[in-house]
């Protein structure tokens, strides 16, 4: 049987390889009674040191090897008391989501589970750049030419925030029913009959039509992973309690501290959100896979019971503080690692900006290529203006009127290039993952935010006082420049963020050891269903009480209708006694 292991120890933590060698070397030693004396220091824990038997006799050598064996003993068990054994699973990871930041984000968590010795199979848009051992890609191909040719993602800034929810549930509509109908989803579903997975991790988003189909492998439990903070679906799915009163919907951009009127609005965001999800979005999802796997088919509202941790890329420090249930897990910044050496054209670069440098980019989605002539005219005549270098993703091989302080590059190392000490601002769409690499890094933002969920994180960072917000319509190169020197001049900006980014990254484990931990969790403990909240099973009356509520209204409304009728019975009783005397 295989056995992964996870040291207490922080350092074997890391490597996992080097605590189990060091198990096997002491059980190997106790076991051969070999010349090597194990020493141990049990009580500080300080290193392991072998020296040759020297001993001469045979009585000493003798109760040398009794200590021997005596301290071997005591260090596995101390070792034992520090370490515990999962049996390694079998994984499906099923993340329809279509975008290269989703892909970022959810990859450091399957390669991390496939590299502690989890058998690993994952579908998704995007396959691993380097091959992973355990893990087998099944790549969708096409999804993403698809999506560009349904959405311009350029003229959802004009679209009014609320209706923007349109957007979003169509996209993840798309993606899902591609992903459903694909070549990949095929080859998934013709694995032999007896196939089991130990357990799913899917997008809580864009997999409802899928999540059916993967019941016929043995009914596994499932880990949902959402990009989007906490938006309302994983409030449910997690039983955590959606208290409106000053937790905003995740498409409204508003504080925790709201006005009477923010309230209002927020109930609104919150009831036309729930309507299209419930009324249009989830029975849209159930034909879909009606039609794929038939009528027998278990729909979501089913197999979302079985999803035994929810994984939200939420941290409180951005995302405001709210009581959360033990099964929703924050893993906010999971793609986040120490920062790598830059290429040498992108180091040197940098290095040589003596005024500082910019960083603009608009996420793997938006591509600055697409930008209309005019758009593009301001950004340069803007940057053209700027002391300061630029470093711009666009996606082409060049830029017609490139200005000479600006460099361009189809794909940039965002993470790394943020951790530069001479990057002074980071001009972004002010996507979830963007915004956190920003924080981690301590970089200023400019945000354009254009739909879903950005124009709520710029304003996260606007509130505290990190970020300058511009509208993409009203973009001049007199309002971008006014913005860029602002922060450049306005020390209290990176003062700022650096406050932020310290608080960010205070924490007792990194997200991703902390979303290793709850998945092998969940395969330990065979679906936790000891952490799942009651709430999940209540529905909108149970709730919030509404019957309960309804009973103690009822109760003295029915005793005061009894008591006035019988009084006015008794009055009419009278009444008619007096008239027949």
């Amino acid at each position: 049987m295989t056995f992964v292991f996870q040291c207490r120890d922080e350092q074997t933590t890391r490597n996992r390889q080097k605590t189990s060698s060091l198990c096997g070397l002491l059980l190997a030693t106790e076991r051969s009674r070999s010349r090597w004396r194990i020493a141990v220091s049990i009580q500080t824990g300080g290193p392991l040191t072998q020296h040759p038997e020297t001993a001469s006799s045979s009585s000493t050598s003798s109760r040398l090897r009794s200590n021997m064996q005596q301290r071997s003993i005591k260090t596995c068990i101390l070792l034992i008391c520090f370490i515990h054994s999962t049996t390694a699973g079998n994984i499906l990871a099923v993340l329809p989501v279509a975008s290269p930041s989703h892909h970022i984000w959810t990859s450091p968590l399957v390669r991390t589970l496939a590299e502690r010795g989890h058998n690993v199979t994952v579908i998704s848009a995007d396959a691993q750049k380097t091959p992973v051992p355990n893990l087998t890609d099944i790549v969708v191909t096409g999804i993403y030419e698809i999506l560009h040719q349904e959405f311009d993602f350029e003229t959802m800034s004009d679209t009014f925030q609320l209706f923007s929810l349109d957007m979003v549930y169509e996209y993840m509509y798309q993606v899902c029913v591609i992903m459903l109908k694909s070549d990949a989803w095929k080859q998934l579903m013709a694995y032999p009959p007896d196939t089991k997975f130990d357990l799913v991790i899917t997008e809580a988003s864009g997999s409802e039509c899928l999540i059916g189909g993967v019941r016929r492998f043995g009914d596994p439990p499932i880990v949902s992973l959402n990009g989007f903070s906490v938006p309302d679906w994983v409030f449910e799915t997690s039983g955590t309690p959606n208290t409106l009163s000053y937790i905003p919907n995740f498409a409204y951009s508003a504080s925790d501290r709201m006005t009477f009127w923010q309230r209002v609005t927020n109930m609104f965001f919150y009831a036309y959100s729930n309507y299209i999800y419930r009324y249009r979005y989830i029975p849209a999802m159930d034909k879909a896979a009606r039609e794929y796997y038939g009528p027998d088919v278990p729909l979501y509202s089913e197999m979302k019971h079985k999803i035994a941790v929810s994984m939200a890329n939420y941290h409180p420090v951005l995302d405001y503080p709210y009581a959360i249930t033990p099964n929703l897990i924050p893993v906010a910044a999971m793609q986040i690692k120490d920062p790598k050496p830059l290429p040498q054209d992108l180091k040197l670069f940098l290095d040589e900006a003596k005024e500082g440098a910019i960083l603009f980019s608009l996420g793997s989605n938006l591509r600055s290529e697409k930008l209309t002539p005019e758009k593009r005219k301001v950004l340069m005549d803007a940057f053209a203006e700027l002391p300061q270098k630029v470093l711009w993703k666009f996606e082409a091989d060049s830029l017609p009127g490139q200005p000479k302080n600006v460099k361009i590059s189809k794909w940039l190392p965002q993470s790394d290039i943020l951790a530069h000490p001479n990057v002074k601002v980071f001009i972004s769409h002010s996507g979830l993952l963007s915004t956190h690499e920003a924080i981690y890094r301590g970089v200023p933002v400019i945000g354009i935010p254009f739909f879903g969920d950005q124009p709520v994180n710029i304003q996260k960072l606007v509130s505290r006082g990190v970020a300058i917000q511009l509208n993409f319509k009203e973009l001049t190169k007199e309002s971008l420049l006014k913005a860029i020197r602002t922060i450049l001049n306005d020390s209290s900006y990176r003062e700022n963020m650096k406050k932020l980014s310290a608080k960010f990254r205070d924490e007792q484990q990194t997200p991703l050891e902390r979303a290793v931990f709850w998945s092998e969790y969940v395969l330990r403990h065979k679906g936790a269903p000891h952490l799942q909240s009651a709430a999940k099973d209540l529905n909108f009356i149970q709730y919030f009480l509404l019957d309960v509520l309804a009973f103690i209204f009822l109760i003295p409304a029915l005793l005061i209708t009894v008591l006035y009728w019988a009084c006015i019975r008794r009055k009419s009783n009278q009444n008619r006694k007096h008239k027949l005397l």
